[in-house]
């Protein structure tokens, strides 16, 4: 019941998110309304959803679906609503690090999916992000991750091979820098905004962001690799000065549009932020390369995986149909038509291989973001762990950092106790 209440009372900042709702009942008739929201993909990709629930509608006689798209910065009130007032809907795409909130809330029920088979089928970390309490509570949907991307017509002119580890980063990127210094642009593209950018190499660095023990999660950012992966980002702004001064405060959109004007000479973005740069300036295709991301001291190159699940509401009156519906938009060839749409990958192991062999990632150049995809983790599976995100704790850290002003080790203790506060909650 704790859980319950905190989880209506929490404002957090997730995922990509949208609710799939369920209202009739399924009697005698056998006559069923699933109401359907979904977060809107945009003109052109609503009618692919559309044939999506048409398809369903055609092969479950008395089942009926009314598809609402829904968006914006209150979405995720209108789940806490729903749930709050009673009223929760059958089915949800859920956005993967807001899915631990509702399951904790006990407002989702378990789905039609062994967790050791689901390993199996979908990329691990998206698995994680839908199990709590070793159940699984949603079928990994979609997913999103970030590789390396380079300017390789700029390594070539420098004389310099792709970078494979960190380190190999940082001296690359110090050459590219001066050697581009009359142009103007930038070595690396340091974001000290977005947290996953950063966050990530604390893995890499052979630290976590926290452990469980028992039934709680203690965070572990003050541990020395923590420390030392965090020291390591912020120095290549203020002590490399691999980008702009203002890149301390730069987010996932500005990194996007220094890259597409041809300001930075490598750095980390996602499978859909390259499709947009690609879109913003074409000519950049044969310049640019991609790879997995590079291995840290730590001996990995893993990184988070955003995207969203396919989950079935406790209350749902209409169970059976509700989670023949979740089956159906899981299918990869129902998941493809959405995920090449918006530059992103299906969850499905299969799916990304369809997709790599004759789909939207057979391009080499978008290729490693399937491959990365597979060594993605994902972040403490706590109910709480939006209300970290939604703080500003990760981001005031690593900024203090880049103000140049502040110590390490006060700054991560501070951190680490912002972040075990929330789970105490």
């Amino acid at each position: 019941m704790a859980r319950w209440k905190w989880g209506i009372a929490a404002a957090m900042v997730g995922a990509m998110g949208a609710v799939v709702g369920c209202s009739g009942q399924s009697g005698s008739s056998g006559e069923s309304t699933l109401d359907v929201w979904f977060n809107d993909p945009g003109t052109e990709l609503q009618p692919v959803i559309q044939k999506v629930m048409t398809d369903f509608e055609s092969s479950h006689d008395g089942v009926k679906i009314n598809l609402r798209f829904v968006g914006g910065a209150d979405t995720h009130q209108q789940y806490v609503t729903a749930v709050a007032g009673g009223a929760p809907p059958c089915v949800a795409q859920l956005g993967n690090t807001w899915t631990p909130e509702f399951a904790g809330m006990g407002a989702l029920a378990e789905v039609d999916l062994a967790l050791d088979e689901a390993k199996q089928q979908y990329v691990g970390s998206m698995v994680d992000s839908a199990t709590m309490d070793g159940k699984l509570y949603g079928y990994p949907y979609n997913v999103g991750n970030r590789a390396f991307v380079y300017r390789k017509d700029l390594l070539e002119k420098s004389g310099l091979q792709v970078p494979k580890t960190w380190e190999d980063v940082r001296a690359a990127a110090k050459k590219l820098d001066a050697d581009n210094k009359a142009e103007g642009i930038a070595g690396f593209g340091v974001m000290g905004g977005e947290i996953w950018q950063f966050v990530p190499l604390v893995w890499n660095w052979g630290g976590d962001i926290a452990v469980k023990e028992g039934d709680t999660w203690r965070a572990t950012m003050n541990s020395p690799q923590a420390k030392a992966a965090f020291e390591w980002y912020a120095t290549l702004l203020t002590v490399d000065k691999l980008s702009p001064p203002d890149a301390a405060n730069w987010v996932a959109a500005d990194g996007t549009k220094a890259f597409a004007l041809g300001k930075v000479a490598m750095g980390i973005y996602a499978s859909f932020q390259l499709k947009s740069m690609l879109a913003q300036a074409p000519d950049l295709k044969d310049k640019v390369g991609v790879m997995e991301l590079p291995t840290g001291p730590g001996g990995n190159n893993d990184t988070f995986a955003g995207g969203s699940n396919l989950v079935v509401f406790k209350d749902c009156p209409d169970f059976d149909d509700a989670m023949a519906l979740v089956r159906h938009m899981a299918e990869p060839d129902n998941v493809i038509g959405y995920t090449k749409g918006i530059g992103m990958l299906p969850a499905s192991l299969a799916g990304i291989e369809q997709e790599q062999t004759s789909g939207s990632f057979a391009d080499p150049l978008f290729k490693p973001f399937g491959d990365q995809a597979k060594h993605t983790r994902y972040v403490p599976a706590d109910p709480r762990w939006g209300q970290v995100e939604g703080s500003g704790a990760i981001v005031n850290a690593m900024q203090a950092l880049m103000g140049g002003n502040s110590d390490v080790n006060s700054v991560m203790e501070q951190l680490n106790t912002e972040i075990n506060e929330a789970f105490s909650k």
